[in-house]
């Protein structure tokens, strides 16, 4: 059963929408806790070509 989860969510990633950038790491986790705690939506931090960027999980 997990190998099929793993081929669906290759398939189907999950959608992500761009919340803000920041140019070090402790920033931008700084931000996406306090963005969760405010928001209660999932967030994550993902290095981008300069810095990195905290996008929301889910739903758009």
């Amino acid at each position: 059963m997990a190998k099929v989860l793993r081929a669906l969510a290759h398939i189907f990633p999950a959608a992500t929408c761009p919340i803000a950038h920041f140019p070090l790491e402790t920033e931008a986790v700084g931000f996406a806790r306090n963005y969760l705690a405010q928001t209660g939506r999932s967030v994550s931090v993902v290095p981008a070509s300069v810095g990195f960027d905290v996008v929301r999980v889910g739903g758009l």
